[in-house]
């Protein structure tokens, strides 16, 4: 695989939802997440009652939500967009462990910023990075989102469409 090259695909398989309850329930990948503990749970009693192939719907509720894949469509993490009126927040895992540090979150972000722009229309799109994540701090400033506000555990990172279409020029 050519590192750095990560393609989104909106469908969830039930193959999926077994590797995101993985890195969901790995407290490494986790623990800058804002996700609720029971997480891993709650996929599994989903995959349980439902029993359908594609669980698609059920991962785009409340925004869009992504699996990050090789072009080879292996995944290796998520991205999911949430609308918030006319911004965007964006939330990224990069779960497989063994390819991080090979700038597939910079691929991922940007892929994810193409479609909160020119999908959705987006006039912004922020990032709420906890203080001691200083990869995805790094990450997100490499792909151009400069800091905007200090929240209680946060710091919220954004990025403009303006900005967005002068770093990609």
């Amino acid at each position: 695989m050519k590192a750095g090259k990560v393609l989104l695909r909106q469908e969830v398989f039930s193959s999926d939802a077994w590797k995101l309850i993985e890195w969901l329930e790995d407290t490494e990948i986790t623990q800058y997440l804002n996700e609720k503990q029971n997480v891993g749970n709650s996929i599994r009693q989903v995959i349980s009652r439902v029993n359908l192939p594609i669980l698609t719907h059920l991962f785009n509720q409340d925004g869009s939500f992504f699996i990050l894949t090789t072009p080879e469509d292996e995944p290796i993490g998520f991205l999911r967009l949430i609308p918030k009126g006319n911004n965007t927040e964006m939330v990224i895992v990069i779960g497989d462990k063994k390819r991080w540090g090979m700038g597939l979150g910079s691929s991922a972000i940007f892929q994810g910023l193409k479609h909160a722009f020119f999908q959705w229309r987006s006039d912004k799109v922020v990032a709420k990075i906890k203080f001691k994540n200083e990869r995805s701090v790094r990450v997100f400033k490499k792909v151009g989102f400069k800091k905007e506000k200090e929240l209680l555990k946060e710091a919220q990172y954004a990025i403009s469409i303006d900005e967005f279409l002068k770093s990609a020029a």
